[in-house]
């Protein structure tokens, strides 16, 4: 099992490390946290990625930002 670094998703998607982590903040890629480092499993970021990646649709519309 391999794991991605934001720094890694954000190249491999051509965006920020910010945006990447506001995406992850979302919940819309699906990520583990140890401790304050923050990484998304290689195969579930593709599925993700091939699936062309989750809409808001999901996320509960009465919870506050």
């Amino acid at each position: 099992m391999k794991f991605l670094t934001v720094t890694e998703m954000a190249e491999t998607l051509g965006m920020t490390t910010g945006r990447v982590y506001e995406v992850l903040r979302l919940g819309l890629i699906p990520a583990v946290r140890i401790g304050r480092q923050v990484r998304v499993e290689e195969q579930a970021f593709k599925d993700w990625v091939a699936k062309g990646g989750q809409t808001y649709a999901h996320l509960d519309k009465t919870r506050a930002s």
